[in-house]
């Protein structure tokens, strides 16, 4: 592939978040995953297992396939298989950092670990360290007028997520709250038209106008 590739637009295509970014694994995916996953535990528990370690020099060199039988060393692969999902953690979190720097939000985030937006904002405080940009095609701030008021439903790059604030026509202030996004722009007005409706101007009967 020569240099000519790399062009400026290649550059810019790269440096935006596709939507979407990955697809489900399928059984082919996952089949071959757990076979790789099934060996590295074999091998990791031998290399702890003590009955393994205990073996006499004139052992036959297939002797720790016959003691894999055995229970203990199902507690070392126990064991070696939780090592593996602390390092699969690890490997997580500077996934996560490194998708955040980049413009990732919190509801990428979460639905790449299949939990909540906030899920993802709790289990990685700190990891969109940098502003996201908002979904391709869509501003960062719109103002919706409705009943009489108005609200601004804005991107919260830092968030990953919309906010909305506004003030009904009877001059009531309203917000999203602080700790409150939402994963995409048509919730966040569908909510601020919500309180906008609830906040027309006064008939003299008492109805809304």
């Amino acid at each position: 592939m020569g240099s000519g590739f790399y062009t400026d637009a290649f550059a810019a295509d790269v440096a935006r978040l596709r939507d979407p970014a990955w697809t489900e694994p399928n059984p082919e995916h996952t089949t071959k995953v757990r076979a790789r996953l099934d060996a590295l535990a074999d091998e990791l528990a031998d290399q702890l297992s003590t009955r393994i370690r205990d073996l006499p020099a004139a052992a036959p060199e297939d002797a720790h396939l016959v003691v894999r039988d055995a229970g203990d060393w199902h507690l070392a692969r126990l064991r070696a298989l939780r090592e593996i999902r602390s390092i699969a953690e690890q490997l997580a979190d500077r996934a996560v950092v490194t998708a955040g720097t980049r413009g990732a939000g919190y509801p990428q985030l979460g639905d790449a670990w299949a939990i909540t937006r906030q899920g993802a904002r709790k289990k990685w405080p700190t990891a969109v360290s940098a502003v996201s940009v908002p979904p391709a095609g869509q501003e960062p701030r719109t103002t919706i007028t409705a009943f009489g008021g108005s609200a601004d439903v804005s991107w919260h790059g830092a968030e990953g997520g919309w906010w909305w604030i506004g003030q009904g026509a009877d001059g009531t202030p309203g917000e999203a709250g602080e700790d409150t996004t939402y994963d995409t722009k048509e919730e966040a007005s569908a909510m601020a038209g919500a309180f906008l409706q609830q906040h027309t101007t006064p008939t003299t009967d008492g109805d809304p106008q």
